[in-house]
């Protein structure tokens, strides 16, 4: 700095004897410095948030996303500019926030919900619900979720909360300004905690490979704005506090010289580098791996589908009389792929999982919480590409939660009076392209499916088999390896190939052990639908034991006659269930990986009047699908991610061989004792071991549907209550602690404090300014009341006399502390008793952080503290008094 000028005359000769001049800032000048100051502040923040939205990008990935971000950060700054220009106390704040996040909520947060004015009072219930339950439904969907639902909530929330308390604090925090960054660290951890466990894919600059380098751009941008914020900030003090200087003391403050300037800018950068280096060290360790440890990572999305029959074992059952042609939905857009001469199917459910007694959807040795099998909630929309097929379910006689699908899902939309009630029950699997529908589909359901059209990349015949492939041979049965043996094939996809015609040529399609009723109309009978048909009975099930009987018959027929033709080699009895469970089987013991599915097949070239072809099943007319056209089949993997599929359903032209037609079943003579002769049913079959079931009486009870809805209700708002009520419990328990450990203080002294302080503290959570480091008679004065002053004579004698209290004297002593509160509490109304019970200008006094949320207009910038003689400093009991100013 330079020396103070000395004053001169009009003649241009000093003044000797003159006192230095001071040379105060101007007003505006100050005011355009301290605007200019607020504006930075403002901009690091936004520029900090912009991050936070960043990151949270790829879980949303819609412009609904952009547009809420946009609207959240807004409001924020509106709200704190208000906040900072009427002064509102930290509570007003917090009710403002709720407040916006109420009133702004459905349209930025659950736009699905503006269509109607039901639909957005349903849409608030849902945004309250989200503030709870959202977080976890967040990490266990499927990314992007866009805008589906109201999983824009807590984002919302965070951009929303974040820029208001963010922005609060570096115009009105005073010291505490570095909050922000911490805060807005967590803001910006959101979108890569709640986000996917995979990272970008690594990118080479120069040489130099980065790995996520979009993780690694985000959390560099996040280090040096929050570097340069600091920077910036250090900078504002030190250049207030000169300017300070320079008024108080009118020495004129110069700029410094060029060598400080570079000493500071060179220590800055080498600090900043230094942090950029072990950050991207730091990163380049951690994001080594393609995929990252998130909340998804160990949460379970899955559904628990142990109570679930496998679709597979039902498959009979829609071959009975009254399922056989009762309409199940009908299919709309789907033909128009057929249409160009390749056929498309519908898929019912994917089963890739055997246990030796049921094919499973999910595999029986990870369980239901597999993350690669496991059915998880899914948005409206997935990623997609232009090769996308539009197609229309409308269910008539269906039920069940098996869902009928068209490939690989692009997005879905429920429509009809139980819209809203599929969409909450609609999970879904990538991996097999197949979903569920929880709410289990009824009659009058209806949604639309866009998915990605169906190609097939090659023939079974063109497989290789591929390595390393290893198979539980408990799975097989002995008599398909020696079947296989016995046919002398190749072991690749040729092979399989044969083995698949062969199998399907010597076998024998029987839906059933018994032969229909005569009285059963043609229409709703499979043996007449299928022509001049011979009846063979069959069993139901595909465990080891009866696809090892359908191997051992086929192994019989072949060892015993010299015949090569496959018509006369026919000798396994089955359907779908059996035969495609035999040819997934097949494919597994030659090295192939294969799944069995259970859907229908749409062919626009089937007409009412075609003749099913050799070993065929009947196609859906016209789009419409009943029992009859039910039918399995495997996809076998062609290891490029694609998968081929097979047809397993026998023929029925070619009956039983003679020798296996003359065969008869043994006949047991049975004595039947005319008086005591009752009628016996004939027992059930187990679908899935053939084995008899015992008949069940149906259980009944009453209806508590109402009940559980009701129960349901209640425990969200409830819920949803409890969470919007919890921060002001919280403040009520902590003043109550701090009043009874006041209360109950070991000391008698430390009571008679304490009970002083309760009474100060009730003033100010009432409005009553803070005193500072006034005495408490000083104290009582200020605030006129006259038991304050007997209050503040009794805790002064207590504290600093030289005979120590009794426990009596301060029972006596709190109960005035009470009646004054009680006095302080009766001034107001309930409105203002309330907003002293949830005050916390209290806690801001004795955390000596009152100016946090004190947000009165400040005349100057800086604090003044008084210092008044012959106080001491600390009392004999180890009170210390207040030492935070008021401000000028």
């Amino acid at each position: 700095m330079s020396a103070p000028a000395t004053p001169t005359s009009d003649a241009g000769r000093p003044v000797t004897g003159a006192m230095p001049t001071i040379r105060p800032r101007r007003p505006r000048r100050a005011r355009s410095h301290r605007r200019r100051a607020r504006v930075i502040n403002a901009l690091f923040v936004v520029a900090m948030m912009l991050v936070a939205v960043w990151a949270a990008w790829p879980i949303y990935q819609d412009v609904s996303y952009l547009i809420m971000a946009a609207g959240a950060m807004l409001t924020g700054i509106a709200l704190a500019w208000l906040g900072a220009r009427r002064g509102w106390s930290w509570f007003t704040v917090l009710l403002a926030v709720l407040g916006g996040y109420l009133l702004l909520g459905v349209p930025l947060a659950v736009p699905t919900a503006l269509s109607s004015v039901p639909n957005i009072l349903g849409g608030l219930l849902d945004l309250v619900t989200a503030t709870v339950f959202s977080w976890k439904e967040l990490v266990t969907i499927a990314l992007p979720v866009g805008s589906y639902q109201s999983l824009l909530a807590p984002a919302f929330l965070l951009f929303l909360g974040g820029t208001t308390v963010a922005l609060s604090l570096v115009w009105r925090g005073g010291r505490l300004f570095a909050l922000a960054v911490p805060l807005i660290f967590a803001v910006q951890l959101f979108g890569l905690v709640f986000g996917s466990s995979a990272v970008s894919i690594p990118l080479t600059v120069l040489g130099w490979s980065v790995p996520a380098p979009r993780e690694s751009l985000i959390g560099l941008a996040a280090l040096l704005l929050a570097f340069g914020f600091l920077a910036w900030r250090t900078h504002l003090a030190r250049s207030d506090a000169l300017d300070l200087a320079a008024r108080t003391t009118g020495v004129r403050r110069t700029p410094g010289g060029l060598g400080g300037r570079v000493r500071r800018g060179v220590l800055a950068g080498g600090v900043l580098l230094l942090a950029i280096g072990v950050s991207l060290g730091g990163l380049s360790a951690t994001w080594a791996t393609p995929a990252r440890d998130v909340l998804r990572s160990s949460i379970d999305p899955a559904v628990d589908l142990r109570e679930y029959i496998s679709p597979l074992s039902q498959y009979r059952s829609y071959f009975s009389a009254e399922r056989y042609d009762q309409q199940l939905f009908t299919v709309t857009g789907a033909a128009d792929a057929a249409a160009a001469g390749t056929a498309s199917r519908v898929r019912l459910a994917v089963l890739s999982y055997y246990d030796g007694e049921v094919f499973r959807v999910v595999n029986p040795a990870a369980g239901e919480s597999d993350q690669i099998t496991a059915f998880a909630r899914v948005p409206h929309s997935r990623a997609s590409t232009a090769q996308r097929v539009t197609t229309r379910f409308d269910i008539a006689g269906y039920s069940g939660v098996w869902m009928p699908g068209a490939g690989e899902l692009s997005s879905i939309r429920f429509a009809g009076d139980r819209a809203a009630e599929l969409s909450d029950g609609f999970f879904y699997n990538a991996g097999t392209a197949s979903g569920i529908q929880l709410n289990a589909l009824e009659n009058g359901d209806r949604y639309t499916m866009v998915s990605e059209s169906q190609t097939e990349a090659t023939t079974l015949a063109a497989l290789t088999r591929p390595a390393g492939v290893t198979i539980d041979d408990a799975l097989i049965p002995a008599s398909l390896a020696d079947w296989v043996d016995a046919q002398a094939v190749t072991s690749d996809g040729a092979g399989l190939a044969e083995l698949v015609t062969r199998l399907r040529e010597r076998g024998y399609l029987s839906h059933a052990l018994t032969a229909p009723s005569l009285d059963t109309a043609p229409e709703d009978s499979w043996t007449a639908d299928l022509g001049d048909y011979q009846f063979s009975p069959s069993l139901s099930g595909h465990s080891v034991a009866r696809i090892d009987t359908l191997f051992t018959a086929l192994l019989e027929k072949q060892n015993n006659t010299t015949a090569t033709e496959n018509s006369q080699l026919v000798a396994a009895i089955g359907d779908d269930e059996q035969f495609a469970v035999a040819t997934a089987l097949l494919a597994r013991h030659l090295g192939f990986e294969s799944r069995v599915v259970l859907g229908f097949t749409l062919d626009a070239a089937t007409t009412a009047g075609a003749a099913r072809t050799v070993g065929a099943a009947s196609a859906c007319l016209q789009g419409i699908c009943s029992g009859r056209n039910l039918a399995a089949w495997v996809e076998v993997a062609a290891g490029d991610d694609t998968w081929v599929t097979v047809e397993a359903t026998p023929q029925f032209q070619n009956p039983l061989s003679p020798i296996d037609d003359t065969t008869r079943d043994p006949q047991y003579n049975t004595e039947v004792i005319a008086e005591s002769a009752t009628e016996q049913r004939a027992p059930e079959a187990n679908p899935t071991s053939g084995e008899d079931q015992q008949e069940q009486e149906e259980v009944t009870g009453p209806d508590l549907a109402w009940l559980f809805a009701a129960l349901k209700i209640g425990g969200i708002s409830l819920a949803a209550l409890l969470a919007i009520s919890t921060p002001f419990l919280v403040i009520l328990g902590a003043k109550l602690k701090r009043r009874r450990d006041r209360y109950r203080a070991a000391d008698v002294s430390a009571r008679f404090a304490g009970g002083w302080d309760e009474y100060v503290d009730a003033a100010v959570d009432r409005g009553l300014a803070d005193q500072g480091s006034m005495t408490r008679v000083e104290i009582a004065s200020q605030y006129g009341s006259v038991g304050g002053t007997v209050l503040a004579h009794l805790a002064d004698r207590a504290v600093f006399g030289p005979v120590p209290p009794g426990t009596g004297d301060s029972d006596a002593f709190w109960a005035l502390v009470t009646a004054e509160r009680a006095g302080l509490a009766a001034s107001g109304t309930r409105r203002d008793r309330w907003r002293a019970a949830l005050s916390l200008r209290s806690f801001a006094r004795l955390a000596d952080a009152g100016r946090l949320f004190t947000f009165r207009r400040r005349i100057s910038r800086y604090v003044t503290t008084t210092v008044r003689s012959n106080r001491r400093d600390t009392s004999r009991m180890g009170e210390r008094p207040h030492t935070s100013g008021r401000e000028a």
